[in-house]
C-alpha cells in the first residue's frame, strides 16, 4: 500500500508539473535566481547551483521526462517481446514452419542476451545520434529479450495444463486458446515484472545520461542523470553537497516506490503467497479439550464414596 500510494503522488506529481508547472516549479529550468551555491532554505529547498539556476525546479522538471521514459521504454519492450514470447511459446512444435519461427526467435533472443545491455545500448546511440529519442529506441532494442524470455516460460508451463487441452479437445481454435486461455493466466507475473523493471530502466537511462550521451545540462529539458554529472564536475561534493544529494534522491525514491509496488503486486497476484498470507492472518479456532478416561485413582479422589481399586468401599473414603 506504501508503494503505491507513492507511485501514485509521484504520477500525480508528474503530471501536474508536466501540464501546469507554475503550480508546483517556481523557477524556469534556466532561470538565474541570484544567489549562487546557495544551500537549501525555504526559498531554495534543494539550494541552487553555480549558474544560480534553482536546483528543486530542475528535479521537478526533469520527472515528466524521467518518469516517462521509465514507463514507456518498458511499454513498448513488453509489447515487442511478450508478443514474439508468446508466439515462441505457444507454437514450439519441432518440424513445423511454426516450430522453425520459434527456435529462431529464441536464437535471435540469445545473441541479444549474450551482450550487456548497458554497453549494446551505449554502441546503439553512438551509431544512431546522441538525443534522448535515440537513447529510449537503444535501450528498447536492448531490453524486449528479457520479456521474451520470461512469457515463453510462462507460456509453455500453462499450455500444457487440463483447462487448455479440454479446450482443445472440445474444438475451440488454436488462436483462440492462446489469447482466451493462455495469455490471460500468464498476465499476472506480466504485471509483476514490468512493474519492476520500470525502475530498473530508469536506472539505466539515468546512466546513460550520466555518462553524457543522451541529455545536457543545463538545457530546455533537465534529466537527473546529466544533472548529476554537471553537478559533480563542477563543484566540489564535499562542499555542496545538496547540488548532488537533490537529483540522486529523486531517482532514489522512485525506484524504491516502483520496486515496493511491485513486490506489493508480486503478494497480491501470486495464488501461493496470498493462500500463504490468508493462513497467517486468519485466526486459529481453540482447540478442543481431550476427553481422558479417568482412572480410579482419579475417581477416589475426587469421591470420598468412591470404591477402592479391588471394588471394595475406601475404608478412609468416610472419613
Amino acid at each position: 500500500m506504501f508503494g503505491f500510494l507513492l507511485v501514485s503522488l509521484i504520477c500525480i506529481v508528474a503530471l501536474i508539473v508536466a501540464v501546469a508547472p507554475h503550480v508546483l516549479v517556481p523557477y524556469g529550468p534556466t532561470q538565474e535566481t541570484g544567489p549562487i551555491y546557495s544551500p537549501p532554505s525555504w526559498a531554495h529547498p534543494f539550494g541552487t547551483d553555480g549558474l544560480s539556476f534553482d536546483v528543486y525546479s530542475n528535479v521537478m522538471l526533469a520527472l515528466p521526462l524521467d518518469l516517462g521514459l521509465g514507463i514507456g521504454i518498458a511499454a513498448a519492450s513488453l509489447v515487442v517481446g511478450g508478443v514474439l514470447g508468446l508466439l515462441a511459446g505457444f507454437y514450439d512444435r519441432p518440424g513445423t514452419l511454426a516450430g522453425y519461427a520459434s527456435v529462431s526467435i529464441m536464437r535471435v533472443t540469445d545473441i541479444f542476451l549474450s551482450f550487456p545491455s548497458l554497453i549494446l545500448a551505449l554502441a546503439i546511440t553512438r551509431v544512431l545520434g546522441i538525443s534522448i529519442i535515440n537513447v529510449a529506441i537503444a535501450i528498447t532494442i536492448t531490453w524486449w529479450p528479457y520479456y521474451v524470455r520470461l512469457i515463453r516460460g510462462e507460456v509453455l508451463s500453462v499450455k500444457h495444463l487440463p483447462y487448455v487441452t479440454a479446450a482443445r479437445a472440445a474444438g475451440v481454435t488454436e488462436n483462440r486458446i492462446l489469447l482466451r486461455h493462455v495469455l490471460r493466466n500468464v498476465t499476472e507475473p506480466l504485471i509483476v515484472y514490468f512493474t519492476l523493471d520500470i525502475g530498473t530502466v530508469l536506472v539505466t537511462y539515468s546512466t546513460i545520461a550520466y555518462i553524457g550521451v543522451a541529455s545536457k545540462y543545463p538545457g530546455p529539458v533537465p534529466e537527473w542523470g546529466s544533472m548529476m554529472a554537471y553537478y559533480q564536475s563542477s563543484a566540489p561534493i564535499s562542499s555542496y553537497p545538496w547540488l548532488v544529494l537533490a537529483p540522486g534522491a529523486a531517482v532514489f525514491v522512485t525506484v524504491i516506490a516502483f520496486s515496493l509496488l511491485g513486490d506489493g503486486l508480486r503478494d497480491i497476484l501470486d495464488p501461493r503467497t496470498r493462500r500463504a498470507f490468508v493462513r497467517s492472518t486468519t485466526p486459529e479456532p481453540p482447540a478442543e479439550r481431550a476427553l481422558l478416561p479417568v482412572t480410579p485413582l482419579e475417581t477416589s479422589a475426587g469421591d470420598p464414596m468412591a470404591e477402592g481399586p479391588l471394588g471394595t468401599p475406601d475404608p478412609g473414603g468416610g472419613g
